[in-house]
């Protein structure tokens, strides 16, 4: 048999079982390539559904009594789905919006394996991201505590009046918590990991300072506070290889995704203002 995708498994396979219940006639599905084990009320299970299941379930080729029991677990799967398609279920609004979404995902997600596979993370481009990750990330790690300010003006202020001596960061601080703002300690950082502008001032601030600018997050302007300082220890490429391929991945994914975003053909035919409405 075939062996099937590894990047789907478990969750396709709910997908599948999940498809079924909702009533989709397969007979659209099938294509002249496809072996059909089985009719159930004239629907039909085949045998990549079969091949498919096992991989999602681990069941081996040689497993004979797994895949009589998984393969009769499908046909009664398969006579519930029926009576739901016969009774109309299909034809119900979140039903059909499910099983397009189910759809639109199990074809993005094949995609996206034929993808990968077929354009595999090089060796050297492994190497090339960590050499340039280590250049970016500097010499020191930086031990920070961060209060988030919901107004990027009051951050600035504190920031020149601490710089200035007029506020001592305890006094900041305990201002802060009676208040009830977000202060979080984050632990070590590198320079890599915050915005260029700001790595620029956050290795220029010495230990018990803050950093000469507001951070903006989703949480608000961090005034960061630098606790300490410490050498920092790079990993051996072979520890860090596999992490640095799957960042590689996700970043080419990310820039396929927006280059097909910027070549669809996008036609507005509801207003989402309209349609929250309706």
């Amino acid at each position: 048999m075939n062996r099937m995708l590894n990047g789907l498994l478990i969750a396709a396979a709910i997908v599948l079982l999940l498809s079924a219940c909702s009533g989709r006639d397969d007979h659209a599905l099938l294509s002249e390539e496809d072996t059909v084990l089985v009719l159930v009320d004239d629907q039909p299970i085949t045998l990549g559904m079969l091949e498919f299941l096992m991989e999602a379930r681990g069941v081996a080729e040689d497993d004979t009594e797994g895949m009589r029991e998984l393969f009769e677990e499908m046909i009664r799967i398969r006579a519930v789905a029926n009576v739901a398609l016969t009774g109309g279920l299909a034809d119900e609004k979140t039903v059909r919006a499910e099983r397009m979404i189910r759809d639109m995902d199990t074809l993005y997600l094949n995609y996206v394996n034929r993808f990968n596979r077929e354009n595999p993370i090089t060796d050297e481009e492994v190497e090339a991201a960590y050499e340039r990750q280590v250049r970016e990330a500097g010499q020191s790690q930086y031990r920070i505590e961060a209060i988030a300010f919901p107004d990027q003006a009051e951050a600035l202020r504190l920031i020149v009046a601490l710089d200035e001596g007029e506020l001592s960061y305890q006094q900041v601080r305990d201002d802060a918590r009676q208040r009830g703002l977000q202060i979080e300690q984050p632990g070590w950082i590198e320079r890599s990991q915050v915005p260029p502008d700001f790595a620029t001032e956050l290795v220029e601030t010495e230990p018990g300072n803050v950093v000469g600018l507001p951070l903006q997050t989703p949480q608000g302007w961090l005034i960061i506070h630098v606790a300490d300082i410490r050498e920092l220890e790079v990993p051996a490429l072979d520890e860090v290889r596999e992490g640095v391929a799957r960042a590689l991945s996700q970043q080419r994914l990310q820039q396929l995704m927006e280059q097909y975003y910027q070549a669809a053909e996008i036609t507005p035919m509801l207003p989402l203002e309209q349609a929250a409405a309706e």
